[in-house]
């Protein structure tokens, strides 16, 4: 794409005749950018559904109700022999034989489960026949079409992690540190980690597909410069903290730590709970232990809070940065003051299914506005900024 370069650095005129190549066509055709970008961002926008799926199987206990696993399932009993043979099945295992429950229960969180497998093999279905139409006319360049493929294999590597995490919640005896079957909490955690990875990976093309604003007025002058740089590490460290939030997020859920200590601001009248360090060895309080995993999570929550609550004072001060990272930085700051408003609700509220989805519904919100602040801070081609520093 021409880039016209028509703003004076000091007492240096650019010049304007030049020519910058656009970063986007190594990844697509110019003239194909908007198809392949909005494929991409109809699939990022299903792993983000995806996601919020799964949270909502988790938190109505449906996840184990289905007990086998193919790779492609798109039938499910259709009648009431076809029910009962699949509830019979599902006797066999702990959670039936912990808590029973009647067949008409039994539906319902077969049909949640089953919601949630379902979307996940029509979301590889969507991402798989284009990339490959795409790929056979060329759309696609030869070094996206690696990173592309990379990202398909990551998200059918997270049907093949889930299964796994099932099964940790089908086998007896059920671990100690849970009072009921449920999934293993590391291999949940093993789940998420992926699955987060695949939502952002799979919406960072889109971005730079969708971009085409002009890079002149991006580095103005040197002061610019250092404050973009500077803003960029601190976003990129506030987004560290975000994903490590995330994390012990998981945990939570693993333990249902978010069951106990439902009180606030203090921890049942204590900042540290006496349990903190009741685990041994030392190491599995921190994914085993309710008053801990907790413990870490409300800190962790507090730290990116005050960490987004710098950068959104940083891009208030410095009114020289981009205006979309300015409103960027505020929108981050506004979901993570709401992702703290809905911890403390869904924490006061032990958890129900609504303010449980809300809440992590909103974590996904503060990712993705984060993401794309780091976005709107990326560095420009190497091309250009070697020779605009000659001006500044």
């Amino acid at each position: 794409m021409l880039r016209i370069i028509s703003r004076k650095f000091g007492f240096c005129k650019l010049d304007k005749t030049l020519k910058f190549d656009d970063p986007v066509d190594n990844l697509v055709e110019p003239s194909k950018r908007w198809i392949v970008g909005g494929w991409l961002l109809t699939c990022a926008g299903g792993v983000y559904f995806m996601i919020l799926l799964g949270g909502y199987t988790r938190l109505t206990n449906s996840g184990l109700s289905m007990v086998t696993w193919k790779p492609i399932q798109y039938s499910r009993p259709n009648n009431e022999l076809e029910w009962e043979k699949e509830f019979d099945h599902y006797k066999q295992f702990p959670e039936y034989q912990h808590q029973p429950i009647d067949i008409e229960r039994f539906k319902r969180i077969y049909f949640v489960e089953f919601a949630h497998r379902f979307a996940g093999q029509s979301l590889g279905f969507l991402f798989l026949l284009p990339f490959g139409l795409f790929k056979a006319l060329k759309w696609i360049k030869p070094a996206f079409n690696k990173r592309l493929a990379l990202m398909g294999g990551l998200g059918a590597a997270q049907g093949l992690i889930g299964w796994w995490m099932v099964r940790s919640g089908l086998n007896q005896p059920k671990p100690e540190y849970q009072l009921k079957p449920r999934v293993s909490t590391y291999r949940l955690m093993y789940l998420l980690s992926p699955g987060v990875e695949c939502c952002f990976d799979i919406k960072k093309p889109p971005t730079s597909i969708f971009d085409t604003r002009k890079l002149e007025g991006f580095q103005k002058i040197k002061r610019l410069i250092n404050w973009t740089n500077t803003f960029d590490s601190d976003q990129f460290t506030n987004w560290v903290h975000i994903i490590y939030d995330n994390q012990f997020s998981a945990t939570m859920a693993g333990i249902d730590a978010g069951k106990v200590y439902n009180t606030w601001p203090l921890m049942n009248g204590a900042v540290i709970p006496e349990q903190i360090t009741k685990q041994t060895p030392f190491w599995r309080n921190f994914f085993e232990n309710n008053a801990m995993v907790q413990f870490n999570h409300r800190n962790a929550a507090y730290v990116t809070y005050a960490y987004a609550s710098y950068v959104a004072y940083f891009a208030y001060k410095h009114v020289g940065l981009p205006r979309n990272s300015r409103y960027l930085a505020f929108a981050v700051f506004g979901f993570v003051n709401y992702q703290l408003l809905t911890g403390v609700l869904a924490l006061l509220n032990q958890v129900q299914v609504h303010s449980g989805s809300i809440h992590q519904f909103n974590a996904l919100n503060v990712l993705t506005t984060s993401l794309l602040l780091c976005h709107s801070l990326r560095k420009p081609s190497k091309q250009y900024y070697q020779y605009i520093k000659q001006f500044i």
